[in-house]
């Protein structure tokens, strides 16, 4: 025969089990925010084409930046050199365009400007210009580190001479 449980076990058992259902259910939500989500396209180093066909379409183009979609960055003809600009507005994290008829990049969330040649802000609520990713000349081919992690973060809202990594001389 069952032995009685009694009223105070009852109450003890109820009362684990639903706190342990309460933090299992709490950590399965909790769990993929733990994660560093690898965003595709982000995180690897990304071949962006030669460097002689990019300064060519820099100049046919007045410098308009060009888009590597795979990369999520534009590759901006910065003073005196090739610079990736990060897609990612420093407001709110919304992805900038290209604005071609402002000549400027835009973002359409809250409308933070960006310069066409640094990518350093020039309106709107953005703290700093966008980051830089990190390139690379590998004989005479461009190679872009998409890391997050790893951006070149300007806080001072100003072009440094010292973010040159790939002259375009």
């Amino acid at each position: 025969m069952l032995s009685r449980v009694k009223r105070r076990q009852l109450l003890r058992i109820g009362f684990l089990t639903a706190t342990l259902l309460a933090v299992t259910e709490f950590s399965a939500a909790l769990l993929p925010f733990l994660w560093v989500l690898k965003i595709e396209g982000l995180g690897a180093k990304i071949p962006a084409g030669k460097k002689a066909d990019i300064l060519t379409k820099f100049q046919a183009s007045k410098d308009e930046p060009i888009l590597n979609t795979e990369g999520r960055f534009f590759l901006i003809h910065a003073p005196g050199a090739i610079a990736a600009a990060y897609r990612k507005c420093t407001h709110l994290g919304c992805t900038v365009p290209w604005n071609k008829t402002e000549d400027q990049f835009h973002c359409p969330c809250h409308g933070s400007l960006y310069d066409k040649h640094t990518a350093v802000v020039i309106g709107g609520p953005a703290p700093r210009g966008l980051d830089l990713f990190h390139v690379t000349d590998v004989n005479g081919a461009i190679v872009v580190d998409t890391n997050p992690l790893n951006v070149l973060k300007r806080e001072n809202n100003k072009w440094n001479p010292a973010h040159v990594e790939v002259p375009d001389a």
